[in-house]
């Protein structure tokens, strides 16, 4: 009973995130805590990467454990890269007969573990991260461990890319919020300087981006001190305003006929 309880709770705890932005490197080590106390594994660590499998955050429940996924980052070798690479389990019951990743194998062995597992962080068809499960002991992952590791495991995926697509939305919309007031901004300081020059908007509209270039200002900026009628751009009330276009000179008066 008390097991049900634990993994309820770890599912709970993987699937409620909080709000506002994901801290990865922290949600990480939540997965790899609730993974080496609920499945039969000495240490657990786990990785987040992005669209392109660059490793984003990593964390572990021990430094050596930390350090292994470091090194399997470093080296784009490992199974824990491997997983992120195919979308599938991967590892080693017995890293003394292992010939793969050579650098994981030695270090692992070194640092006291025999075996490794991992378990890929999928969803909606996109891979985000990748577990890694040690034992000192050889031996695979009993079957009910790997079934409950990889629901762990997908239910952080689907969080991490909820997340991120929210967060990737809200970024957009901030984007789109700038660009909106800008547009107003700058048409708002066209009206105005167009009145004190007695021209028309077009022709305000030049008269604050050339000086927008010649000082290497934003033009939104020179538009918001236009506005607030700013020293700065004071004199620009009193610019000649730019010709739309050549004027067609006046033809000389004669009485020829």
């Amino acid at each position: 009973m008390h097991r049900e309880v634990a993994l309820a709770s770890a599912f709970a705890a993987l699937a409620d995130a909080g709000i506002g932005r994901l801290d990865e490197t922290e949600y990480a080590h939540t997965l790899a805590l609730r993974c080496r106390d609920l499945l039969a594994v000495d240490e657990a660590a786990a990785l987040l990467a992005d669209d392109r499998l660059r490793v984003q955050a990593l964390a572990a429940t021990a430094d050596t454990a930390r350090e292994l996924t470091t090194l399997q980052a470093d080296t784009v070798e490992g199974p824990a890269v491997e997983s992120l690479r195919s979308a599938m389990c991967s590892g080693s019951a017995d890293l003394r007969h292992e010939s793969r990743w050579a650098a994981f194998t030695a270090s692992a062995l070194n640092t006291g573990f025999t075996s490794a597992h991992t378990l890929p962080l999928c969803g909606n068809g996109q891979v985000v991260g990748a577990l890694l499960l040690l034992r000192h002991g050889e031996g695979s992952l009993a079957d009910t461990d790997r079934a409950i590791g990889q629901a762990l495991a997908d239910t952080a995926a689907a969080t991490v890319l909820s997340r991120r697509t929210l967060g990737s939305a809200q970024q957009l919309a901030g984007q789109l919020q700038t660009a909106l007031h800008t547009r107003v901004t700058i048409e708002q300081a066209k009206g105005v300087l167009a009145t004190r020059l007695g021209s028309d908007l077009e022709s305000a509209f030049e008269v604050m981006r050339s000086f927008a270039r010649r000082t290497r200002r934003r033009l939104a900026g020179v538009a918001q001190d236009v506005i607030d009628d700013a020293p700065s751009v004071r004199h620009l009330a009193t610019a000649e305003a730019p010709r739309r276009g050549r004027q067609q000179q006046p033809r000389p008066y004669s009485d020829a006929s």
